[in-house]
């Protein structure tokens, strides 16, 4: 399995290479109005794909911390459970309790 996934990350990358050295062309990007500079078109297409990636960390940290949260309370409510079970089966050892036997009643 680790071959198979070894070998798709390795086509991706190529593919990503492909569209780089094809891409170099020189294409106007303005950043602000009036505001321009020429630079290689893969330039542009990374920074867009670096912009949207940030973007998307940003819009799943919100998540990432409820989640966060939701563990660490069931974590300490797994822990409170897991101690009272134990406290449940305790159970003291007291064999001079049990030394008499029963005895049949015969009629």
């Amino acid at each position: 399995m680790k071959i198979i996934s070894g070998i798709i990350k390795l086509l991706i990358l190529l593919i990503f290479l492909l569209l780089a050295i094809s891409n170099t062309q020189q294409v106007e990007f303005f950043y602000l109005p009036a505001q321009g500079i020429n630079t290689p078109l893969i330039v542009v297409l990374f920074g867009a794909f670096l912009v949207g990636a940030i973007f998307g960390v940003f819009a799943l940290f919100g998540r990432l911390l409820t989640l966060r949260g939701e563990n660490t309370r069931l974590r300490a409510e797994v822990k409170k459970t897991a101690r009272l079970t134990e406290q449940d089966l305790l159970v003291p050892h007291n064999p001079a309790a049990n030394t008499t036997m029963p005895t049949e009643h015969k009629e």
